[in-house]
């Protein structure tokens, strides 16, 4: 028993106009995330200054190492977020003129403004990252000495 198989191309095309609906839905999702999440990360930077200022006032009143310790946490909590979400990392393959692969890594700045607030943090916080990171020199002599 021979079977045959009819190409029904109306189905195929079918499908092709639901893919496109469903990029065109996509872009708006992403957009609509985007934002979302931009006032989220504005607001979550924000609380977490205060938070880094609030420490930081612990400390210069009464030197107490958990303290300092809490204080380096938020100071490293907030610069992984800044560099997670003000940069983003890219890789490009180029040939250059006499045909040689050459891979070239390219940061590139994404949300300056995040970037700037970083700034603002670290200019207002100078003392208590150079006191932190005598701190933290001590402490690998320390380990230096231990070894």
């Amino acid at each position: 028993m021979d079977v045959k198989i009819n190409a029904v191309p109306t189905t195929q095309s079918i499908e092709a106009t639901t893919k496109k609906d469903a990029v065109n839905d996509g872009d708006f999702k992403f957009t609509l995330l985007s934002k979302i999440e931009e006032g989220e990360l504005q607001n979550k930077l924000n609380s977490m200054i205060q938070e880094i200022g609030v420490q930081g006032d612990k400390i210069a009143k009464h030197m107490d190492i958990k303290d300092m310790k809490k204080y380096r946490e938020l100071i490293k909590g907030f610069m992984n977020e800044v560099v997670t979400h003000s940069h983003k990392f890219s890789r490009e393959n180029f040939l250059d003129k006499r045909g040689r692969h050459r891979v070239y890594g390219i940061v590139k700045l994404v949300d300056k403004n995040v970037d700037e607030l970083a700034q603002e943090l670290i200019k207002d916080e100078k003392n208590h990252l150079t006191i932190l990171g005598k701190i933290d020199e001590i402490k690998g002599l320390l380990l230096d000495l231990a070894i």
